[in-house]
């Protein structure tokens, strides 16, 4: 698509679908966000994770974890801007009520981040978490419907090996930001927090696991109880993936990343099935998210390595998936009174 400035903003990509019922979108369209600087091409990044929609700015936000980036797509423009930090891996961003600033995890802290501000002086320090375990990453981050934020780490990895049951799930809440409080020990791979629509359930992914799991979930105090499964890619011919990010509609129903299945699945947690899944042409599909200016838009996050850079061009790319027959619903964001001042 081009807008009236002349700047590309999407590149269409006509994909395919991996069947998994006979209840399938009549049709749908799968395209890339391209280049700036080139625009027939895709923009591509290392490892693309954590996309978020701002609906305030009509704007993408995600990070390249490796590069140490976060990005911000402008929607009606195609512009990206970047904001590079120095410290270490970038593995979350999220948004804050009533703040221009946004959350931002850096290797296994939390920092508010002054987008106007250069360099590393945009950083304001919150909280850290997996205190004495120096190789250990913040991995996912999500607020609830009451603005408390949810954070999961991950242990210490090597290339794609990750060592087990080193990391935890974490809740943060303004009163004692500074004490985040485990909520679930042990962890290897934190991913995919959601929260059903009536915010009875937390959906969680524990990737390794292979299984996207519910607890119970007791809105004001914030407690989980009664753990359970509700899928398990492995029975779904997905013994090599592991599900990674992921988003809610507005039935309630998933929409999961497979990483290193190139899939993304449409999951209903009421009937525990795979409703049907797309097939991205990307082996490390990482994170989802709705947006657009009628949460209809499926963004599809996507990384790469040397092998796939040669062996899949479109690796890295971010993608987005039209005309599912779905939208999402508004963000929750992380409540931190006085952010800008912080």
């Amino acid at each position: 698509m081009k807008t009236m400035n002349g700047v590309y903003i999407f590149m269409c990509l006509f994909c395919y679908v991996t069947k998994i019922s006979a209840t399938l979108p009549n049709l749908f369209k799968i395209s890339m966000v391209s280049s700036e600087t080139n625009p027939t091409r895709p923009a591509t990044y290392a490892h693309g994770e954590s996309p978020i929609w701002d609906p305030s700015t009509q704007s993408l936000y995600f990070v390249d974890v490796h590069q140490q980036n976060v990005h911000r797509l402008e929607y009606a423009t195609g512009r990206i801007q970047t904001k590079h930090i120095s410290y270490g891996q970038v593995n979350v961003v999220a948004l804050i009520a009533g703040s221009k600033r946004l959350l931002v995890a850096v290797r296994s802290a939390l920092y508010l981040l002054d987008w106007e501000i250069t360099g590393d002086a945009a950083l304001r320090l919150l909280t850290t978490f997996d205190q004495g375990m120096p190789d250990n990453v913040i991995n996912e981050g999500r607020a609830d419907a009451e603005g408390r934020f949810w954070a999961g780490t991950k242990g210490p990895q090597t290339g794609d090996d990750v060592v087990p049951d080193k990391a935890s799930l974490y809740r943060v809440e303004q009163e004692s930001f500074t004490q985040p409080r485990v909520m679930l020990r042990p962890v290897s791979i934190s991913n995919g927090l959601v929260w059903s629509l009536n915010n009875s359930v937390l959906y969680y992914i524990d990737s390794p696991t292979q299984k996207i799991e519910a607890f119970d979930f007791d809105s004001v105090r914030g407690e989980l109880t009664a753990r359970r499964t509700i899928v398990d890619i492995s029975n779904y011919g997905y013994e090599d993936a592991i599900p990674d990010g992921m988003t809610i509609d507005y039935k309630g129903h998933l929409w999961i990343a497979l990483m290193f299945g190139g899939t993304v699945l449409h999951v209903d947690p009421d009937t525990r099935q795979v409703v049907y899944g797309y097939k991205i042409p990307a082996s490390r599909v990482t994170s989802v998210c709705w947006g657009g200016p009628n949460l209809d838009e499926l963004f599809v996050t996507t990384g790469r390595d040397r092998l796939e850079s040669t062996l899949e061009p479109l690796a890295g790319a971010i993608f987005t998936i039209r005309d599912t027959g779905s939208r999402g619903v508004q963000p929750n964001l992380f409540k931190f009174d006085n952010a800008d001042l912080y």
